[in-house]
Parts: structure tokens; sequence; C-alpha cells
């Protein structure tokens, strides 16, 4: 007649159980990020695996080598499984956080609907890269906007001709490459497995070429931001220092930007690999959105404030009884705090949110306070 299995040995025999369930599950979660790894990093996987079973192995051999039924290689064959089981849910586990990000809130865009009671603002908020499901909505609603009678006004900062140096400042200045900001974006967009905007706004330039009053690009030129930058230098001394402290920084740590090194890398990877790194850079994009609550980086006096105030005052000066705007979801709440400073009337009477980087396209609002919407 057999022993009976005391409640210890049971507990034990159930736990094992549980670990090695969890150890399968980490395992099934992280294989599909590691496979995808090049081979010395898989290698670098199993050694890290090795190393993390040293320990308890050799506390279980202290415990167990005088035991002759005890079994060490087949042991070590099971603490070594374990360890690389374990490994390879780890290594996946910062892009399934990243992930994760993407459909979090952050990324978040308005569509807010704005009126004084005479003139109608639908302010449809933008990301300069985004899912393809989303450009493709906007675009329709922009389509169906201007059968209604809605003119569109477009973000977009106007070069100036014949001063290309123009630019060339605002790239290295505001953006620290030479590169120009479409191009800069359609690599980001590249790189992260997204859309660049301007890329399926293309149905929209015959309409333009017909009735071209309906199309405004209500924005700033490059000499007007060099002209607003150059005044603050003069008359705003907080503006000048952190300048001056933020090219500073600069100049120490270099210009290099991280997305744009990983894109520089995305041409020598796998396809597989490819698809690693645009779930990992739109994760990316999506927590420094997250995050970005901190210290203000002086430039957004040029790059918000600045452009928010002269679309407030354009879109207030406007002819146009019903304008659509599509512009920078970043602009959303400096832009309405800056048309109430002009119209005090105008309230936001409806809000909705949709994500850019994924579907579907009803979201909800990203952490932070909102105008409130006021029912008329």
């Amino acid at each position: 007649m057999a022993e009976p299995v005391s409640l210890w040995q049971r507990l034990l025999i159930g736990g094992t159980a549980i670990l090695w369930f969890a150890l399968l599950l980490m395992a099934l979660l992280g294989y599909p990020v590691v496979e995808a790894l090049p081979w010395w990093m898989i290698a670098l996987v199993i050694i890290a695996g090795v190393v993390l079973c040293i320990v308890p192995f050799a506390l279980r051999w202290l415990f167990k080598r005088s035991d002759p039924t005890w079994r060490g290689k087949i042991s070590f064959i099971a603490f070594v499984t374990a360890g690389v089981m374990a490994v390879t849910g780890l290594v996946g586990l910062p892009l399934y956080y990243l992930a994760y990000w993407v459909d979090s809130g952050p990324t978040n865009i308005p569509l807010a609907t704005l009126t004084n009671g005479k003139k109608t603002v639908v302010f449809q908020g933008m990301q300069h890269v985004g899912s393809e499901g989303f450009y493709k909505s906007v675009v329709f609603d922009l389509e169906k906007a201007l059968t209604d009678g809605y003119t569109l006004f477009y973000e977009g900062v106007q070069s100036v001709p014949g001063r290309p140096d123009l630019d060339e400042w605002f790239n290295k200045e505001f953006l620290g490459s030479n590169t120009d900001i479409n191009t800069g974006y359609k690599q980001l967009a590249e790189g992260c497995g997204l859309t660049f905007q301007l890329s399926y706004f293309d149905p929209l330039l015959a309409d333009k070429a017909i009735h071209p009053k309906k199309h405004v690009t209500a924005d700033v030129s490059y000499l007007d931001l060099k002209n607003e930058y150059d005044r603050l230098l003069r008359e705003d001394s907080s503006f000048a220092a952190a300048m001056a402290a933020k090219q500073a920084e600069t100049k120490k740590t270099g210009a290099n930007d991280p997305f744009v090194e990983a894109i520089a890398l995305a041409s020598k990877l796998t396809p597989a690999q490819k698809n690693l790194l645009g779930i990992a850079c739109r994760g990316a994009i999506a927590r420094i959105m997250a995050t970005k609550n901190g210290a203000p980086d002086p430039k957004q006096k040029i790059i918000l404030d600045f452009r928010n105030k002269a679309l407030a005052r354009t879109v207030a000066d406007s002819t146009a009884n019903k304008i659509y705007i599509t512009y920078g979801a970043e602009h959303f709440r400096g832009f309405i705090a800056d048309l109430k400073a002009i119209d005090p009337a105008f309230d936001v009477v409806s809000l909705n949110w949709s994500r850019a980087m994924s579907n579907p396209r009803e979201a909800s609002p990203p952490p932070g306070t909102w105008p409130a919407v006021v029912k008329r």
C-alpha cells in the first residue's frame, strides 16, 4: 500500500505545476519577440537563462547531493529550461509594455465642434504620423464637410519665396536636423510602421484646384517664426536663458535623435525585426506623449503658443461661417483658449476622441483636463 501524500507534498506538487504553467505562458508570449532577434541575441537569451538558474540549482544540489534517488542531470536540465523560459518571457515584456501605451490614451485625438451662435468651427486634431485607418476617416470627414459648405483650414508653416535659409534655420534650430520636416515625418512613419498624414490628402487636391477659396493654409510663415523668435530673445529674458541652456545641453549631449538613429538601422533589419521596431517605436511615441508634462520646452512658445494665437485670429477674422480645421492635436487647448480670448461667445458644444495609431475610431480622452462641453 502506497504511503499517503502529505499536505506539504500536495502543495509542492501543485506549486511546481503552477510555476511551470506560468513559465510556459511567459515563454509563449516572449517567443515571437526572441525568435525575430539576430542569432547572437538569441544566444545571449540562452546564456542569461543558464546564468539565472545557476544559484537555485546550486542550492538544490547542496540539499539533494546526498540523496541517492536525486537525478542531478535531469534536475539541471529542468532548471536550465526554466531559466531560458523565464528570460524569454522577460525579453518580450518591454515590447508588450510599449504596445500597451499605444491604446492607453495619450495618443487619442480630439474632434471638437465650437460655435458662437453665428460661426461653427470644427477642430479635427491631427498627428503627423498615424494609422492608415485614421487618415482615411479624416479625409472622408473632410470631403463630407466640403459638401456641407465648410471651408477647410490646414496646418502647415509656409516657406518664403527666395528665403530657403529660413527653412534651414527652422530645421536646425527646432528639429535638430538638416532634413526638412516632411521628409523627417516620412522617415519616422516608415520606421514606426505608420503612415505620414499628407499621403492621404491627395483626393482633396482636385477640389482645391477648382475651389481654392475653400482650402486655406491657416498657418504662419518661417519668416513669422524667425521674427517672433528674435523678439522673444530680445524681450523675454526667461526665454533667452532657457534657449541658451537648451543649446548648451544639445552641444554637450549631442543632437542625435534616438528615433532617427533607430530608423537608420531599420534598413538592415529583417521584416520580422522591422515589425518589432515598429511596435517599439509606436509605443515610445505614446510613452513620450504621456510623460511630457515636465519642465516646458521653451520652443513651445514659438511652435505652439505663437501659432495658436495666429490660428485663433485667422478663424475669428474669417468671413466663412463654417470652418473645418485639421491641426496638430497639441494645439487644441491653446487654440480654444486664444479663440475664447478674442470672442468669449465661443463654446465647445461637442467633443469626441479617436485613436491615431490604432483602431477602433472611438476612444476615451487622454489623461488631463479638457475644455468643458456646453449644451446649447
